[in-house]
């Protein structure tokens, strides 16, 4: 099975991919991989190569790089899949498309956009997918206290507009392809026991 988790920076997607990767495999005796393209060392990696290397990245350059750790995820996913694991993605394809062509990178070519999804993620589509919903003030005011944005190189595109944008986006693709949609303005345990009842009911 192939899970994924969706939702603005500061919605809560990290917490609640922990928490159901410790029940699916804790209880329901599951074995799990953990897909998570943006989040801890890889992408300290790649902040670390822009900001050291001396070059000046442009919006193009930046979106190769990420482009390379959505390629890589593609595999480690499908690899996980073939031998019957139960994956779990904290982000997927439909980040990739949201944060393009918000930055209009190659002036919001929404075509050329896809041919890049096609070649890194091959149309993959998960299982189940949950939108992790909350307002975007809440999850921007969230996004500065942990100060994850990364400032340099043209990366720092993290206001609230932004947030604003991008969270219409994800609500809008959520009713059309179905998403099941979490209320993520409650506790972290009231979240995590409305995802677990959907999963349960799936497995």
């Amino acid at each position: 099975m192939f899970i994924c988790l969706e939702g603005i920076a500061g919605s809560g997607k990290t917490t609640q991919t922990k928490l159901l990767a410790d029940y699916l495999k804790n209880v329901r005796k599951k074995e799990i991989f953990i897909s998570a393209a943006y989040e801890g060392e890889r992408r300290k990696v790649v902040a670390d190569f822009m900001n050291t290397s001396g070059i000046k990245f442009d919006q193009n350059a930046v979106m190769f790089l990420f482009q390379a750790l959505h390629a890589a995820q593609y595999h480690e996913v499908n690899n996980a899949l073939k031998v019957s694991k139960t994956v779990i993605a904290d982000r997927w394809r439909y980040s990739f498309f949201a944060h393009h062509l918000y930055q209009g990178i190659f002036g919001k070519n929404e075509n050329l956009i896809l041919q890049l999804d096609l070649l890194a993620f091959r149309s993959l589509e998960p299982d189940i997918c949950f939108l992790i919903d909350i307002p975007a003030k809440i999850a921007y005011n969230r996004y500065i206290e942990r100060e994850q944005s990364i400032n340099d190189n043209g990366l720092d595109l993290m206001n609230l507009e932004y947030f604003v944008t991008i969270a219409d986006y994800y609500k809008n693709i959520a009713h059309y392809k179905g998403w099941y949609i979490i209320d993520g303005t409650k506790n972290q345990q009231t979240i995590f026991c409305d995802i677990k009842a959907i999963i349960d009911e799936k497995l």
